[in-house]
C-alpha cells in the first residue's frame, strides 16, 4: 500500500474530522452554557449591529485558549518525487500529509500517548514510520511520553516498540540500508533525574535495545547523526538540563560531542572547545562529511552555556571547531535544526529561537528569512528538494510555515 492510498475498509482510522467535530460541540455547549447564564441573571438580550466599517478594521489575532498542543515537535518527508510528510506535535500526536502540506489527517489518535518527540523514515522503506514520543524541549508545559512506537504500513497503524520510561525522545536515525538498525537518542525525564537515558541502539527492528552510551542520570542524549560517507561512523549529542517547576539549567559537566567509528561500539571524545556547552544539534554537509554543523542553545544559570551560545562549524571531521554566529541562536526552552542544501552546500539554514536564518556561503555570514518571535521561535525543519528546486518546510512555535 502507498502512502497515498486509502484503506477500503477505514474504521480504524481516526476521522480527519473528529478534532473538527468536538470542536464544534465544545462551541455550542459554551454558548448554550453563556446563554443560560445570561438568562439567569436577567441580563436583557439587546440587539447589536455592526455595519461594514466597523467589520473591516477587525484584524485576527489569537484570543485564546493557550494550546500546548499546537507546538510542533519534529517534521519529516519523504524525498521527491514523493508529497508525503509527517508532522510529531508537542501535546496532539501525528498528522500525516500526502500532498505537500496543503491537508493533514491525524494518524496517530489511537495510541495511549499524545505528547510526541521525534519522527524518522527509513531511507530505504519508506513505509517504515519511527515515532519517539515526549517532547524534548525543555518548556515548563512539556508532557512525558511512554515509549517509541513504530509503524510498516506508512503511519496506519502503529506498535510500540519500547523504551517506555525514557520519557523524552531528542532524535532517531534510521541506518541507510538496514532498516532493522535504529539509533534512538533518549534525552530522558524532565522534571527529576533519571536512569533511562542516553543513545539506544537496535539491530533487530526494535524487538530488543542495547544502551550503547549512558552520561549520567541528568545528561541524556539529544542528537545522533550517521555520517552519511560510512554509518557506522555515529556522532552524539549529549546534554545535561534540570527542568524544576520555576528555573532551568541548561548545559552542565554531562554536555559533549562525542564519536564513534564502530557502530557505537566505542566512544571518544576530543571536542574540548564542545564540553560543558549545550550543544542541541548537529549536521553534516551532504557531500563531505568532514565538515560538520553544530548548533547550540544560550543557558541558562551556566555561563559555559551562555558564552558559547551559536553555530559551530568543524572542517575536519570534528577534530577543531570555528563559531560562525556567537548570538542566543537556540532558545534555552527549544531544540534547534540545521539542514544542509544537498544541491548547494554553501546554502545553510538554522531553525533558531527567533526565526530561521540562511547562509549563502557555508556559514561564514547569515540574514533572517522568516521570523517567528511572536510565536516563540522555530524548532525543526525538513526539506523536499522537487527538480532544480524544492521545499523548505519549518516548524514553528505554535505553528508550522511552508
Amino acid at each position: 500500500m502507498s502512502h497515498d492510498a486509502i484503506p477500503s475498509n477505514p474504521s480504524f482510522l481516526p476521522s480527519p474530522v473528529s478534532r473538527l467535530q468536538h470542536m464544534s460541540l465544545f462551541r455550542r455547549s459554551l454558548t448554550l452554557t453563556l446563554l443560560a447564564t445570561a438568562s439567569s441573571i436577567g441580563v436583557a438580550q439587546a440587539p447589536f449591529e455592526v455595519d461594514s466599517a466597523t467589520l473591516a478594521a477587525f484584524r485576527w489575532r489569537l484570543v485564546g485558549p493557550a494550546n500546548t498542543m499546537g507546538r510542533v515537535s519534529d517534521v519529516a518527508g519523504i524525498p521527491s518525487p514523493s508529497k508525503t510528510l509527517f508532522v510529531a506535535t508537542a501535546a496532539g500526536g501525528i498528522w500525516k500529509s500526502t500532498n505537500n502540506g496543503t491537508t493533514w489527517r491525524p494518524v496517530f489518535d489511537n495510541q495511549r500517548v499524545i505528547s510526541m518527540g521525534m519522527l524518522a523514515i527509513a531511507p530505504s522503506d519508506t513505509m517504515q514510520v519511527w515515532a519517539g514520543s515526549g517532547e524534548p524541549n525543555s518548556r515548563n508545559s512539556v508532557s512525558p511520553g511512554g515509549g517509541i512506537y513504530k509503524s510498516t504500513d506508512g503511519g496506519i497503524t502503529w506498535k510500540l516498540m519500547g523504551l517506555e520510561k525514557t520519557q523524552t525522545i531528542g532524535r532517531i536515525q534510521v541506518h541507510p540500508t538496514n532498516p532493522n538498525i535504529v539509533y534512538v537518542a533518549a534525552l530522558g525525564a524532565i522534571w527529576n533525574a533519571n536512569k533511562e537515558r542516553g543513545l539506544y541502539k537496535t539491530t533487530d527492528g526494535g524487538t530488543t535495545w542495547e544502551l550503547i552510551k549512558f552520561i549520567s542520570d541528568k545528561a541524556g542524549v539529544v542528537d545522533v547523526q550517521l555520517d552519511p560517507s560510512n554509518p557506522d561512523v555515529v556522532w552524539a549529542a549529549s546534554y545535561e538540563r534540570v527542568r524544576g517547576p520555576y528555573f532551568l539549567k541548561s548545559g552542565g559537566p554531562g554536555s559533549a560531542l562525542w564519536k564513534s567509528t564502530d557502530a557505537g561500539a566505542n566512544w571518544t571524545t576530543n571536542t574540548d572547545q564542545m564540553t560543558n556547552l549545550a550543544v542541541v544539534t548537529l549536521a553534516f554537509e551532504p557531500s563531505n562529511s568532514n565538515v560538520i554543523y553544530a548548533g547550540t542553545g544560550e543557558g541558562f544559570g551556566n555561563v559555559d552555556a551562555i558564552r558559547g551560545a551559536g553555530i559551530f562549524k568543524s572542517t575536519d571531521a570534528g577534530v577543531n571547531w570555528t563559531q560562525l554566529a556567537n548570538t542566543n541562536n537556540s532558545n534555552f526552552h527549544y531544540t534547534m535544526k540545521i539542514i544542509v542544501s544537498p544541491r548547494n552546500t554553501q546554502r545553510v539554514w538554522a531553525a533558531t529561537r527567533i526565526g530561521v536564518y540562511r547562509s549563502l556561503d557555508g556559514g561564514t555570514t547569515w540574514a533572517q528569512v522568516l521570523n517567528a518571535s511572536a510565536v516563540g521561535g522555530c524548532t525543526d525543519m525538513a526539506m523536499q528538494m522537487q527538480g532544480g528546486s524544492g521545499w523548505l518546510f519549518v516548524s514553528c512555535g505554535v505553528t508550522s510555515n511552508q
